[in-house]
């Protein structure tokens, strides 16, 4: 299994979830777009139900990170999610409370303090978007996570660009 690298902004963010339009939508889904300061950060497809689930997340600022992996080229592939706090005995057997907490996937060891008797919050990864970064692309090929805190600052600061932009771009570039 590729290594997980997860680089988290230094203070919680404001976000805004927006309903936007997508042609490749599949029918009984909502895409949402979530936006920092105007800057489109991430989308993805939702469940009609889960927009006011969200929604009331992203009331007040919240935490966000950057969890990504590289591949065997070095490419790195990446999940843009919320940083959700889980309350002391959350237990995944459990009936979830929050209607989000249902299809928020387990976090890896390292950030969930499984097995630890400290006290430390426990914490869930919410993926709200992917992002990728091409081996030809990267700055710092021994340094992944110096690649990932990059991507990161890139997105919260609108310095991110479209895959398929990128790739149209690419490829006037090559001609």
């Amino acid at each position: 299994m590729d290594q997980l690298v997860v680089v988290t902004h230094p203070e919680p963010l404001l976000l805004e979830a927006r309903t936007i339009e997508h042609d490749t939508l599949p029918d009984g889904v909502v895409a949402l777009g979530y936006y920092v300061n105007d800057h489109l950060i991430a989308r993805g497809a939702v469940a009609p139900e889960a927009v006011d689930a969200i929604r009331m997340l992203l009331r007040t600022p919240v935490s966000i990170a950057l969890a990504a992996t590289e591949d065997e080229a070095g490419n790195i592939d990446g999940r843009v999610c919320l940083v959700l706090p889980m309350e002391p005995g959350d237990d995944e057997d459990e009936e979830p409370d929050e209607p989000w907490k249902a299809s928020v996937p387990p976090p890896p060891m390292e950030l969930d303090g499984a097995g630890a008797d400290d006290g430390e919050p426990r914490l869930a990864l919410l993926p709200i978007g992917n992002v990728v970064r091409s081996v030809r692309d990267r700055r710092h090929l021994d340094e992944v996570e110096v690649d990932v805190w990059e991507m990161l600052d890139n997105l919260l600061h609108g310095r991110a660009q479209d895959a398929a932009a990128k790739a149209i771009d690419d490829l006037l570039r090559s001609l």
